[in-house]
């Protein structure tokens, strides 16, 4: 039964608008995270090269669901614990912005504005 309902709902077609990004819509620049449908919906059909032209981001969103729980008794988090606790503050706020100017880039890249 759960199949038939996964299989009627992918031949599914529902109209969408053409764009969800609000700031797309508004300024026509897209945002980091716009891409992550479309990321999403190539990585339900096993595209990942797909996926990935479409935002990297979100295939590493993805990816991070699955690994974190591995990550979390590894050596890395061993030495994350290890850390200064000025260091664990900062880090994460520097990742957060480089990987977010990376996606805005991309998706400037991707949408042929820059």
């Amino acid at each position: 039964m759960l199949v038939a309902v996964v299989v009627g709902l992918a031949l599914l077609r529902v109209p969408r608008p053409p764009t969800l990004c609000l700031l797309r819509e508004a300024t026509g620049i897209p945002c980091p995270m716009c891409g992550f449908t479309t990321a999403a919906v190539r990585l339900g059909h096993a595209d990942l090269v797909g996926a990935a032209g479409a935002s990297p981001l979100a295939v590493a969103v993805c990816a991070g669901f699955v690994l974190v729980p591995f990550i979390r008794r590894s050596r890395a988090a061993t030495f994350w614990r290890e850390l200064p606790n000025r260091w664990r503050q900062l880090l994460p706020v520097f990742a957060i912005v480089a990987i977010l100017a990376f996606a805005e880039i991309w998706q400037l890249q991707r949408f042929g504005i820059i």
